[in-house]
C-alpha cells in the first residue's frame, strides 16, 4: 500500500511496460469532473491497446468537455453519468487483469489538473488473485451497491456489478487498511472516537458554516490541532473556522505554499506514536463527511489506514487568529435543471435514454452527430413521471443526446451525453495471440541505447514475419458500414491496433497529434516520484551535444545499414503482399532518421535502392484500409523519402540513380503533391551530424511546388535552371537559352527530355548568335540551324533504337545516317517538317524568318 504516485497514468504506464505483456481486462474510472478529451489523449488509447474494457463515470452536471472535441466516447469506451442529491464525488482508478488488480483511491479527478497539475493524495492498493488485501472485498461491495443508491443508467449499473463480481473473486488476506464509503452512514461516524494527542486536517474546501469542522473536533477531542490552508486558494470562512475549532490550546494554522493547488483531502491523527489517516475524496464539509448519500449527502470514497509518518505537507506555522475576517468561499454553481445520464443503442437498434429523475413535464429528446450548433434533431419525448424511454432509430446517425424542456417562457437544455454502442466498447478478446513488439520502445532510446537498439531490430523483423503468418491464418476483419458512424471512429480504432502491435510511444511518433500533453508532475505528499509515462513526440531534435545524440560508432552504423536493407526486404517484399502499413511507415521513418544520423557516408549511395523500394511501398493499397487521418501521415513520410532520393540525383538524367529516382517519382508524384507541411515535423532534420543526408525546409518546399505543378515540363525546367539554362514555352515551341557555345547538343538533350511528356516536340536553342531548331515525332526528326552550325533543314528517319541525341551529337558536323532530305534552304520547309509543325499546332508560315531573327 502506498500513498503517493504521479497519477493513474503511472499505473497504466507500469502495466504497459511489463515484461510479461499481461493483458488488462478492466479499467474503471470514477470522478466528479471528467475531462473526456484529456482521457482520450492519455489513458483511453493505452488501456484499449492493452485489451481493456473501459468504463468512465462522472457527475451528471460536471462534464469538462465540448461534445465536438470528444471522439471515442460510447464507441471505444463506456461512458455514463451519475446524479445523486449531493455530488457524485468519488475518485477511483481500478485496473483488473487476469490474475491481479490495482486500485487507486484518492482526490484527483480524471482531468488535466487532477492527474497532472494539482497536488493530489492517492492511496494505491495492489493484490494478486490468491493474495489480495482485504479492502478489495470492501471496494467490491461498494461497487455492487453503488447503482442501488446513486442513479446511473442501467448499462452502467451492470458494468459496476460485473466489475464488483470480478474483484470479489480475489482471495483476500487481513490488511490494516479499510475502504470507507457513505452510501448509508456518514464517513465521520465510521471513524474511531478520541481523545487523540494530535489532529491534522486539510482539504481545499472547508464548509462555510463550520459544521463539519466542529463535529470533527468534537469526535476526536484532540490535545493539538494542525489545520492546513492555502491562504488564497483554499475555500474557507475564517470566522466560522475559528468558532469550530473552539478553545483547543494547541491549535496551529499551517499556511501551505501556493506554487500549485493542493487538492488532496486529509484527516490524520496521532495517539502516542501511532498515526492513522483518512484519505480519499471527502472535503471538510458536512455533505462530504457528515451526511450519507441516502440522506442527501455527496457520494464519497476513502481509505482509513495506519501511516508510518504524517502525510500533511510542510508549511509556515502561524496563529489561527490569522484567519479572522478572511473569507474565500466562492459561490457554488447550481446543478442544471434537466439531466440525462445515459443513452444506449440496443442490439435491436433502439435508443434507450435514461434521465436523472422523473420530471413534471414531458421532455423532448434530441440527437446530434457531434453536438455542434444547428445539428440537433428531435426524435421524441419522455413522458412526465418517467425516467427512461426507448426510441426506434433504424438509421440512427446521432452520437450525442440531450433533453429539452420546450415549455413557453424559455428553452432549458440538459448537458449532452454520448450514445453507447456496447459491442464496440466491449473488451477486446481474442487478441491474446496477436503478434506485437515485446516492449514499448521509444524512438529516442532506439538511437541512444545500443543494446536496446539491437533488441528492437531483431524484434521488428520477428514481428514482420509473425504478422505475415498471422494474416494467412486470420481472415481479414470486415467492419459492417453501419458500425462505422464517423471517420474518427475508424481512426481511433486504427490507432488502437497500432498501439497494440508496436506500442504507444512508436504510434505517437508515426501519427503524432494523439500525444498526451506534457504534464509537469511536481512532488506529491510523501515520497518524491518522477514517473512520467508520456514524452513530447514533437520535441525538436536539439543540438547533439545537448541531447547526447552524438555520432554513432562505425560498427553500430554498419549494423543499422545491414538491418535497414533486411527491414525493407521484409516489409516490402518483391513478391507477395507488403507488411502492415504501420510497419512500412515505421521502417520508413527510421530510414529517414538513419540518413540524418549519417549512417551512410556521403560517397555511399547504397541506400538509394532500398529507400526507393520503400517509398513506392508507402503507396496505400485497398487492403491497408487506412483512415484519412492516417493517410495524411503516410503521405508526409512518402514525400520526405522522395525528397531525399532527389538529393544529388536528376529526374531527367541518364545514370542508374537518375533512372531509379525518375521511376519512383512517377509512382508517388500525386501523393507528394498532397503532403502537408504541418505534419512532416521532425523529419526535416538539421544537418548537424557528419555524413548526414537530410531534407531541408527549402528543399521540401521546392519538392511540393514541383509535385503540385500542372505543367508536366516544370520538372525539366527546374533541373535545367540549376545548370543555368532557361526553358520557356511559347505557342508550342520550347525555347532554351543560357550560356553555351554549341546549341545542337542542348537542343537534342532537351528534345529527348520533353519526349517523355509530349508526342510532338519542338525545341529552339539559342545563345551567342547561334541557334538550332528541332522538330521530333518518331520516326521523323527535322533539324534546322544557323549558318555557322547546321545551315538549312535536314530531315532524318530514326529507328526505334535511336534518339535525337544519337543523330545530332558525337560528330564534327551534320550526320548523314538516316538522312532522308536535305540540306534544304530555310525558306523551303520540307514536307516532313511541315507535318511535324502542324501536329504540334504551330503555323509554319513565317517560321524561317523568325528563326533567322533569333526567336520563334
Amino acid at each position: 500500500m502506498t500513498w503517493e504516485f504521479s497519477s493513474p497514468l503511472t499505473l497504466l504506464g507500469e502495466w504497459r511496460d511489463r515484461t510479461d505483456e499481461a493483458e488488462l481486462h478492466e479499467l474503471l474510472l470514477l470522478g466528479f469532473t471528467v475531462d473526456l478529451p484529456f482521457l482520450e489523449k492519455t489513458a483511453i488509447p493505452t488501456a484499449r491497446a492493452l485489451g481493456a474494457r473501459i468504463t468512465v463515470i462522472g457527475d451528471a452536471g460536471q462534464g469538462l468537455y465540448d461534445p465536438v472535441d470528444v471522439r471515442m466516447a460510447g464507441r471505444s469506451y463506456f461512458h455514463g453519468l451519475a446524479a445523486c442529491r449531493g455530488s457524485f464525488h468519488p475518485k477511483l482508478a481500478l485496473l483488473i487483469g487476469a490474475n491481479e488488480a490495482v486500485a487507486a483511491i484518492g482526490s484527483g479527478n480524471p482531468t488535466m489538473a487532477g492527474w497532472g497539475y494539482n497536488d493530489e493524495l492517492w492511496t494505491v492498493l495492489r493484490g494478486h488473485e490468491t493474495d489480495a488485501p482485504e479492502p478489495f472485498q470492501e471496494l467490491s461491495r461498494w461497487l455492487a451497491a453503488l447503482s442501488g443508491s446513486v442513479p446511473v443508467p442501467q448499462y452502467a449499473g451492470e458494468l459496476l456489478r460485473e466489475t464488483a463480481a470480478r474483484l470479489a473473486e480475489f482471495r483476500t488476506v487481513p490488511h490494516p487498511a479499510q475502504v470507507l464509503h457513505n452510501l448509508e452512514t456518514g464517513l465521520l461516524d465510521q471513524l474511531p472516537a478520541g481523545p487523540v494527542d494530535e489532529l491534522r486536517l486539510y482539504a481545499p474546501f472547508i464548509g462555510g458554516d463550520g459544521r463539519a469542522l466542529a463535529r470533527i473536533v468534537e469526535r476526536f477531542a484532540p490535545s493539538k490541532i494542525v489545520l492546513g490552508v492555502q491562504e488564497r486558494w483554499s475555500s474557507y470562512d475564517g470566522d466560522a473556522v475559528l468558532r469550530s475549532l473552539g478553545d483547543v490550546a494547541g491549535t496551529e494554522l499551517r499556511l501551505l505554499a501556493e506554487q500549485r493547488p493542493r487538492h488532496g483531502k486529509l484527516l490524520e491523527w496521532r495517539t502516542g506514536d501511532r498515526w492513522t489517516a483518512l484519505t480519499g475524496s471527502a472535503n471538510l464539509t458536512a455533505a462530504a463527511l457528515l451526511d450519507a448519500v441516502a440522506g442527501g449527502g455527496n457520494c464519497e470514497l476513502g481509505v482509513l489506514a495506519p501511516v508510518p509518518s504524517p502525510l500533511m505537507p510542510k508549511g509556515t506555522a502561524t496563529a489561527v487568529a490569522h484567519l479572522r475576517g478572511r473569507r474565500t468561499v466562492r459561490p457554488v454553481k447550481g446543478r442544471p435543471g434537466l439531466l440525462v445520464i445515459g443513452a444506449l443503442l440496443t442490439s435491436g437498434n433502439l435508443l434507450q435514454v435514461t434521465l436523472a429523475r422523473p420530471y413534471e413535464v414531458d421532455v423532448a429528446v434530441e440527437v446530434s452527430p457531434d453536438g455542434s450548433p444547428g445539428s440537433w434533431t428531435r426524435i421524441g419525448t419522455v413522458a412526465a413521471g418517467r425516467t427512461a424511454q426507448e426510441f426506434a432509430v433504424p438509421e440512427f446517425a446521432g452520437a450525442v443526446v440531450r433533453i429539452v424542456d420546450p415549455r413557453a417562457g424559455g428553452r432549458t437544455e440538459s448537458p449532452p451525453v454520448f450514445v453507447v454502442h456496447p459491442a464496440r466498447c466491449a473488451r477486446r478478446q481474442g487478441d491474446e495471440n496477436r503478434p506485437r513488439l515485446r516492449r514499448g520502445y521509444t524512438a529516442e532510446e532506439i538511437f541512444t541505447d545500443e543494446e536496446l537498439a539491437r533488441r528492437f531490430r531483431y524484434d521488428l523483423l520477428r514481428l514482420s514475419d509473425l504478422l505475415a503468418e498471422h494474416r494467412t491464418v486470420q481472415p481479414a476483419r470486415v467492419v459492417p458500414p453501419a458500425q462505422v458512424s464517423v471517420v474518427h471512429d475508424r481512426y481511433a480504432s486504427y490507432l488502437e491496433d497500432c498501439e497494440r502491435t508496436i506500442g504507444r510511444p512508436l504510434t505517437l511518433k508515426l501519427f503524432g497529434g494523439t500525444a498526451a500533453p506534457d504534464l509537469t508532475l511536481g512532488p506529491r505528499w510523501g515520497l518524491t516520484v518522477d514517473d512520467v509515462i508520456d514524452d513530447d513526440p514533437d520535441a525538436p531534435d536539439g543540438d547533439p551535444e545537448e541531447t547526447g545524440q552524438g555520432e554513432m560508432p562505425p560498427d553500430i552504423k554498419r549494423e543499422w545499414r545491414q538491418w535497414s536493407v533486411r527491414a525493407v526486404e521484409r516489409t516490402v517484399p518483391r513478391e507477395g503482399a507488403p507488411a502492415a502499413m504501420m510497419l512500412r511507415l515505421l521502417v520508413a521513418r527510421l530510414f529517414v532518421q538513419l540518413l540524418g544520423h549519417g549512417v551512410w557516408r556521403l560517397d555511399d549511395d547504397s541506400w538509394r535502392v532500398p529507400l526507393a523500394r520503400l517509398t513506392e511501398g508507402l503507396v496505400p493499397r485497398a487492403e491497408d484500409e487506412l483512415p484519412d487521418e492516417a493517410v495524411q501521415h503516410v503521405t508526409a513520410v512518402t514525400a520526405v523519402c522522395m525528397g531525399l532520393l532527389l538529393s544529388e540525383a536528376s529526374l531527367t538524367g541518364g545514370t542508374p540513380h537518375d533512372l531509379l529516382v525518375a521511376r519512383t517519382w512517377q509512382a508517388v508524384k500525386k501523393r507528394v503533391a498532397e503532403a502537408e507541411t504541418d505534419i512532416v515535423g521532425d523529419l526535416l532534420i538539421p544537418p548537424r551530424l557528419p555524413h548526414a543526408h537530410v531534407l531541408g525546409r527549402s528543399e521540401w518546399e521546392r519538392l511540393l511546388d514541383l509535385a503540385r505543378s500542372d505543367d508536366p515540363v516544370a520538372l525539366i525546367a527546374a533541373e535545367l535552371a540549376e545548370e543555368g539554362l532557361t526553358l520557356e514555352s511559347d505557342g508550342g515551341i520550347y525555347r532554351v537559352t543560357g550560356k553555351f557555345s554549341n546549341p545542337v547538343p542542348i537542343a537534342a538533350r532537351v528534345t529527348a527530355l520533353l519526349r517523355r511528356h509530349l508526342e510532338t516536340v519542338l525545341v529552339y536553342a539559342v545563345a551567342e548568335g547561334r541557334w538550332t531548331f528541332v522538330a521530333w515525332r518518331r520516326p521523323h526528326l527535322a533539324v534546322a540551324g544557323s549558318r555557322a552550325m547546321w545551315p538549312g533543314w535536314r530531315v532524318y528517319r530514326v529507328p526505334s533504337s535511336g534518339t535525337p541525341e544519337s543523330r545530332l551529337t558525337g560528330g564534327e558536323g551534320p550526320s548523314r545516317a538516316g538522312l532522308v532530305a536535305g540540306p534544304v534552304p530555310l525558306d523551303r520547309t520540307p514536307p516532313a517538317a511541315l507535318e511535324l509543325l502542324e501536329l504540334a499546332g504551330v503555323d509554319p508560315a513565317g517560321l524561317p524568318w523568325r528563326l533567322l531573327d533569333h526567336g520563334p
